[in-house]
């Protein structure tokens, strides 16, 4: 219903009289004139219930047609734009992240649950209206337009992080984040509408970060990174780093389209975080290089996703850097006072050794071993103490054992001499037409049948004729 009476349809006379195009017909000037009934016809009024009368509403709603037909003309409507394309929400997971079983945050959580550390994720923002992490999220700063709050995510990539950190458990579900007693403090630094589809801009992440220290953070993480190494985002670090805060920084998810070096995590002031996957080795698209000093989980990770419930197998370098915010939070609150120059010794001296520094750095990170291990100063490094060698006393056995293989290895080396020698002296005998082979057989006499006549031995032979 508009609020306005019926209008009424109008007659075919009416129609035919004014023509298609309302304009009066040419071909009938005496039915185009208006009578004097029309021009002397006064304003028809409608009787009320009460009897008075009021005037009629036809041309009044005539009226309000014709001007909104006429403003869609000249003025067309423009076209509303389409709200973006948020995430959809998380569901239930029943069974734990091997994540949270390499990390292992049960067994650090008697000694630190990283309260009274505020952690800054820099990212799309964190929607603090989630379960598991709903009061644990302040409202934040909005870096991309300078102004407004930062606790609504639409891609999501900002709360899972944020989830991994300070997510309680609730209800069935086994996750829970390393901190689940630190404060997170959201600072958007890329537009959630059009993430992924611009590259990042340094001059938005050096304002989130002075922001972010000037509120109070103490862990700084750094979700997302930029090719570009500018003077701001240089000073911004620098900042940062005076103020003692504790900057961790993704890596980067090239690390197969020409992995190049990323910024904050290529200055030295930054802790730079790759991603391993279940079976330890590194993530195919994480950066790597000599910058590089921890890897966490990163591949098929569960965490918190935005609106409700949970993601089960979320990827990126963004989330290992979650990771190492929150050890350095539950390390913040178990080591209150210490100096951000220990905590990064602690966080990296006590990290699970990889194959090659160049794309583990120094390791996987260690909650447990960063909150307990006790590391010796680096000025004056405790000596070891000496030891004696202890005196050889050889078992019988081992001593006839030896015997009898050197004996062995002895014969086996004649062996060989053997063979070497008649194998280079017997070519050399056949080149001389040298042949083993066996004497002739004697040559056997036939005895006559009949003996003949006995031979004188001392007669005189007869003289021949020439005697």
């Amino acid at each position: 219903m508009t609020g306005y009476a019926p209008v009424r349809r109008q007659r075919d006379d009416q129609v035919d009289r004014f023509g298609v195009g309302g304009r009066p017909d040419r071909a009938g000037p005496a039915a185009a004139a208006p009578t004097i009934d029309d021009a002397t016809r006064p304003d028809r009024r409608r009787m009320t219930a009460g009897g008075r009368t009021r005037p009629g509403r036809r041309a009044a709603a005539g009226g309000l047609v014709v001007g909104l037909v006429a403003t869609a003309l000249v003025c067309p409507a423009v076209p509303a734009s389409a709200a973006p394309e948020c995430a959809p929400a998380g569901g239930q997971v029943s069974t734990p992240s091997w994540a949270q079983q390499v990390l292992a945050p049960e067994q650090v959580w008697p000694f630190s649950q990283g309260a009274g550390v505020t952690v800054a994720v820099l990212g799309s923002g964190v929607d603090g209206r989630h379960p598991q992490l709903r009061g644990r999220v302040e409202t934040g700063f909005d870096a991309v337009r300078g102004s407004g709050p930062a606790d609504t995510d639409c891609t999501g990539q900002g709360t899972r992080v944020a989830g991994l950190i300070v997510a309680r458990q609730t209800g069935p579900s086994p996750f829970a984040g390393l901190a689940p007693s630190a404060r997170v403090l959201p600072v958007r630094v890329v537009d959630d509408r059009t993430f992924g589809d611009r590259p990042i801009d340094p001059g938005v992440l050096a304002r989130g970060i002075d922001w972010a220290v000037d509120r109070g953070a103490r862990v700084v993480a750094v979700t997302v990174a930029t090719d570009r190494d500018t003077a701001p985002l240089r000073t911004a670090v620098r900042r940062a780093v005076d103020r003692g805060v504790l900057l961790v920084a993704a890596s980067g998810d090239r690390g197969g389209d020409g992995n190049p070096v990323s910024y904050p995590a290529g200055y030295p002031e930054v802790l730079a975080v790759g991603a391993i996957g279940p079976d330890g080795r590194r993530w195919p698209k994480s950066q790597y290089g000599p910058y590089l000093d921890l890897v966490a989980p990163g591949v098929a990770v569960t965490t918190t996703q935005r609106g409700t419930g949970l993601v089960e197998a979320a990827d990126g370098t963004a989330l290992a850097c979650g990771f190492v915010a929150g050890a350095g939070a539950l390390t913040l609150a178990k080591r209150a006072g210490a100096p951000r120059s220990e905590l990064v010794r602690l966080l990296t001296v006590t990290a699970v050794p990889g194959v090659d520094r160049v794309e583990y750095g120094h390791g996987t990170v260690n909650p447990y071993g960063a909150i307990n291990d006790q590391l010796l100063p680096q000025a004056r490094p405790a000596p070891l103490p000496r030891f004696r060698p202890a005196v050889e006393r050889p078992d019988p056995a081992v001593r006839e054992s030896r015997r009898i293989a050197l004996a062995g290895a002895v014969l086996a080396l004649g062996t060989v001499l053997v063979i070497c020698a008649v194998a280079l002296t017997l070519p050399r005998l056949r080149r001389r037409r040298w042949r083993a082979a066996l004497a002739p057989a004697p040559a056997r006499s036939v005895q006559p049948t009949e003996p003949g006549p006995p031979v004188q031995l001392f007669d005189d032979p007869e003289p021949g004729p020439g005697r």
